[in-house]
């Protein structure tokens, strides 16, 4: 005695596995690119505000790495943003173009870190973020 079975539709389901990879890979491509927008506008709003230069120079770069961009760069074009960042020597300064002081020599010891504090805010916020495009490739 032999037994026969056979499953109807399976093709839609072999073209739905099949799909699944570029799917889910559009899906996180954008949601990456949301996180990342969401930690330059961040950066930008928490950046020490002088004369404007380093709020101006915070740029969003994607890595092109085949259709959808895997990697992103943050970048901040102001020489002394690392300065706002990572902080440094107190030391004197002469400031010329300071919309809050007079042009001069002054005591400079304070920095502002605004990148790091945005990647803080996002960063958990990410973990649902990534479930909910996965959920959402899915469902397509």
């Amino acid at each position: 005695m032999v037994v026969k079975i056979a499953f109807k539709g399976l093709d839609k389901v072999h073209k739905f596995i099949a799909e699944l990879p570029k799917k889910i890979d559009k899906e996180l491509t954008k949601t990456n690119q949301e996180f990342m927008e969401n930690i330059k506008n961040d950066a930008i709003n928490l950046a020490p505000v002088d004369t404007g230069e380093l709020k101006g120079s915070i740029e969003l770069e994607p890595v092109r790495r085949g259709k959808n961009v895997k990697k992103w760069k943050l970048i901040v074009n102001a020489p002394h943003g690392i300065y706002q960042e990572e902080g440094f020597t107190p030391h004197f300064a002469f400031i010329r173009n300071s919309s809050k002081l007079a042009p001069g020599r002054y005591w400079v010891e304070k920095n502002t870190p605004f990148v790091k504090p945005a990647l803080e805010r996002n960063f958990n916020r990410y973990l649902n973020m990534l479930t909910v495009s996965t959920k959402r490739a899915l469902a397509k």
